[in-house]
This record gives C-alpha cells, structure tokens and sequence, in this order.
C-alpha cells in the first residue's frame, strides 16, 4: 500500500506533463496557423494590387483563369480545414479505405496541378507545384510505399492535421503570386 501511495504522486506528475507538452504542440501549431493567416492576407492583397495594374489582355486573361484556379483550390482548403477542426484528419476515411471526402480531396488536388501547370512553360515551376501538392504514395525506408493521406494524416492529432492543410493554403497563393509575376514579366510589351 505504501508503494501505490509513492508511485501515485509520480502517476499524476507524469500525466500532467504530458498533457502540458499536448498543450505546448497545440499553443505552437495555433500560432504557426496564425502566421500562415497573417502572411496569406498579404499575398492575397499582393495577388488583387496586381489585377488591378494590369494592362495586357492577354496576360490578364491567363491570369485570371490562375486566379480562378488558386480562388476555387483555396476556398476548398477553406472548407476542409474548417471540417478538420471539427472532426480530425478522420474526414479523410472510412475505416481502411478514403472517404469521399479523401477520394475528393485527391482529385481537387490532381485537378488543381494539372491545371496551373497549363499556365506556365516553366519546367522548375511545374517540377515544384508537383513536389508541394503531390498526391502519390510516400515510399518509406523500408521500401514500403503508403499512401499520401494516411502519411500525412492518420492518427495524428487535429491541430496538425489543420496546420498542414493551413500550410497548403498558403502554398497555393505562394505559386499563385509566383505565376503571375511570370505572366507579367513574359508579357512585357
């Protein structure tokens, strides 16, 4: 009985610490989530200065279908960030298999990337947009391939599941900014 008396206060110490750490992981990813808001209002606000001063049809027009693109893509990002808060990363299966949330999430994904890379010639930008969004399976050290939704996100607490999807956000508008920088400087007249 002694024992269970001394290793009780030990069992509490520990689980508080632990829930402490819990704490600290979720302070730094809300913080991280709020930077990333912060740093997509600019690039956001840089992304309509830029539509506005724009005089080149033809530049205007492919930057509005980029636009476009990057709007819709962003606002669904939106949409299952605000899930995730919600319910997790577990929005993304049914059990073993994808949910049709994860099934849509690859192709609006796929469809996202096909459709910038339309936009631009430049094989360094389309080999990135490939390497940040891509949706094929991870190979892991073992040479065991997993699949791109249970790598990143099953099993893993909700705040990071929405920081990761936050992250994305602020990745399309990053390449959004990028293209149209491009259009504008190819387009010089």
């Amino acid at each position: 009985m002694k024992k269970l008396f001394l290793a009780l206060p030990f069992l509490l110490i520990s689980c508080n610490s632990e829930m402490n750490l819990e704490k600290i992981y979720e302070t730094t990813y809300e913080l991280h989530i709020a930077e990333n808001n912060t740093y997509n209002k600019s690039l956001l606000d840089n992304i309509k200065l830029k539509l506005v001063k724009l005089k080149n049809a033809n530049a205007f027009n492919k930057i509005k279908d980029c636009d476009s693109l990057s709007k819709h893509y962003f606002e669904y990002l939106e949409t299952i960030e605000n899930q995730m808060k919600q319910n997790g990363s577990e929005l993304f299966f049914d059990g073993d298999v994808y949910s049709k949330t994860g099934k849509t999430y690859e192709e609006k994904t796929e469809k996202y990337i096909s459709e910038i890379g339309k936009l631009t010639n430049s094989k360094n930008f389309i080999q990135r947009l490939n390497l940040v969004f891509s949706m094929k399976d991870i190979k892991s050290k073992d040479g065991i391939f997993i699949r791109y939704l249970d790598y990143y996100f099953r099993g893993f607490p909700k705040i990071q599941s929405v920081t990761f999807i936050n992250d994305k956000k602020r990745n399309v508008l990053e390449f959004e900014n990028e293209l149209i920088n491009e259009i504008i400087i190819s387009n010089i007249e």
